[in-house]
């Protein structure tokens, strides 16, 4: 199994304050790229890229780790991270997780994945997001999306959209940031990114798009440690209540 590590971004929005890449924000003093790193290796995960952009040589010179396998997006500016995933992909001949390195989670996470054996693209969700939005000091109308999945819970309905008071009730948690692939889904989710026709696309709308497009996407629940790190506000949030 490979694992893609996705790290081309400014992250313009906490850049200004910590003046380095996000994944480089150090939590109980590592890196949350090292935390995601050492904790799929713990779980048997080997095969690492880590795709990068945005003065990469800050992220190549704090790692230090010749096991790495750096892929380089030149359009990180005018991309998002779909298309620095596809840049992996491209190449990958394996079953892949994909990984946002802007979060934190305990390593049961890759387990549950390997564990799962889904036949299809699958995108675990995180249960006691409520909680983490209030933590994170967060209006869920403003900053959290819809996930909704079927009556066996097993399979996502729908994602990426706005929650609105009529939608609430029915939303079964929130996306974590984490995406798996199988090996034989590879080809066709590039076909269908290539046929989506934007080459700037969040992952929920992606997703979403190819929940349109009568695609199975696999899921389960995650109650564990997760957190993620979009702003200041969240890195204090963090380190004030130690989650």
């Amino acid at each position: 199994m490979k694992l893609i590590l996705l790290a081309a971004g400014k992250s313009s929005r906490i850049y200004k304050k910590i003046k380095t890449n996000k994944c480089l924000i150090k939590i109980n003093k590592k890196t949350l790229v090292k935390h995601l790193i050492d904790n799929a290796r713990d779980v048997g995960i080997k095969d690492i890229d880590l795709v990068v952009g945005f003065r990469f040589k800050n992220i190549k010179n704090e790692l230090n780790d010749d096991l790495l396998n750096y892929v380089y997006n030149k359009k990180y500016s005018s991309t998002d991270m779909v298309y620095s995933s596809i840049l992996s992909l491209q190449k990958c001949k394996s079953d892949a997780v994909i990984c946002y390195t802007d979060i934190i989670f305990s390593k049961k996470i890759f387990k549950s994945i390997i564990k799962f054996k889904s036949p299809n693209i699958l995108v675990p969700h995180l249960r006691s997001w409520k909680k983490i939005w209030k933590n994170r000091k967060k209006n869920i109308f403003d900053d959290a999306e819809t996930f909704i999945t079927n009556e066996k819970k097993n399979e996502i309905f729908e994602i990426g959209k706005k929650i609105n008071l009529n939608n609430l009730n029915h939303i079964d948690g929130q996306f974590m940031g984490i995406i798996y692939i199988p090996q034989k889904k590879i080809s066709d989710f590039i076909k269908s990114y290539k046929s989506y026709g934007k080459r700037k696309v969040q992952f929920t709308e992606f997703i979403n798009f190819l929940i349109l497009k009568k695609k199975k996407i696999n899921t389960f629940s995650y109650n564990g440690l997760w957190y993620e790190f979009d702003d200041m506000e969240d890195l204090i949030s963090f380190k004030n209540k130690n989650v």
